[in-house]
């Protein structure tokens, strides 16, 4: 008995998610109840699918509010964005690490250290469900690192959270059609430089923006490590670059 009373405002939290299904409070009593279980600097909730601009539907702050949509996500961030990027290439329903999806060096490419420690933080989960040709993920940001034990809380409770997500959206009335924007890719970006990158120049560019070392890029394009540093001098000279930190302020950083 003592461990229920103990457990009484997760129980009391989980009636409200039920009891919003389909309705507008339904993420806001999702992303309170996960945060009951491990602390949170924030939440996100989008809808992802390859060749279209991801649907950011609401966004939550570390005080549980709504806050500012992600203007430069949409403009272009979401190409380096990892989870993204395993959409892209097909993903299992589930809690998904970022580790678990991330290249090798993400944490030492740009887009971390200038874009996402700063607006997700050090670490992110996402509780990912695929829903009619589209994945519905929630994700969850913080500025420390989820331990193993966090990341087993929420393990323990992954299946219902995942069929409140589908089934809130199956409750939901019918939309009429959105206008999602196409997704744009590196290449079309790189092209605006007109710098006649070679195919396996742009390759390495997008792969160098996404965090991969020398060496996982030649595993990726099946080349040698000193190939991918030919490459990689090459589409620097072009771009009139001198390094990794220049090449993703060209692409990609607003202006």
């Amino acid at each position: 008995m003592d461990a229920l009373l103990k457990e009484l405002p997760l129980h009391q939290s989980l009636a409200r998610v039920f009891a919003t299904l389909g309705e507008e409070g339904f993420w806001r009593a999702l992303v309170d109840t996960l945060r009951l279980l491990v602390p949170l600097d924030n939440a996100l909730v989008a809808v992802m699918q390859q060749g279209r601009v991801p649907r950011l539907l609401i966004d939550f702050d570390a005080s549980g509010n709504e806050s500012e949509e992600l203007a430069d996500y949409r403009v272009g961030m979401y190409l380096l964005d990892p989870f993204y990027l395993a959409v892209c290439a097909g993903i299992n329903d589930g809690l998904h690490s970022l580790d678990s999806v991330a290249p090798d060096q993400f944490q030492q490419s740009e887009y971390y250290l200038s874009y996402f420690r700063s607006v997700v933080g050090a670490d992110e989960l996402q509780f990912m469900v695929n829903v009619e040709g589209a994945v519905l993920g929630l994700s969850l940001g913080r500025s420390t690192r989820f331990s193993l034990e966090e990341q087993g809380r929420l393990l323990c409770v992954r299946d219902w959270v995942l069929t409140a997500m589908r089934r809130h959206l199956q409750l939901l009335p019918p939309e009429g059609p959105v206008a999602e924007a196409a997704a744009g890719d590196l290449a079309t970006l790189l092209d605006r430089f007109d710098a006649r990158l070679s195919v396996r120049e742009v390759e390495t560019a997008r792969l160098i923006l996404q965090g991969f070392s020398s060496k996982a890029i030649a595993q990726q394009m099946g080349i040698s490590p000193e190939t991918v540093k030919v490459h990689r001098r090459n589409l620097y000279h072009k771009l009139n670059v001198n390094g990794h930190g220049e090449l993703f302020a060209l692409v990609l950083q607003p202006r």
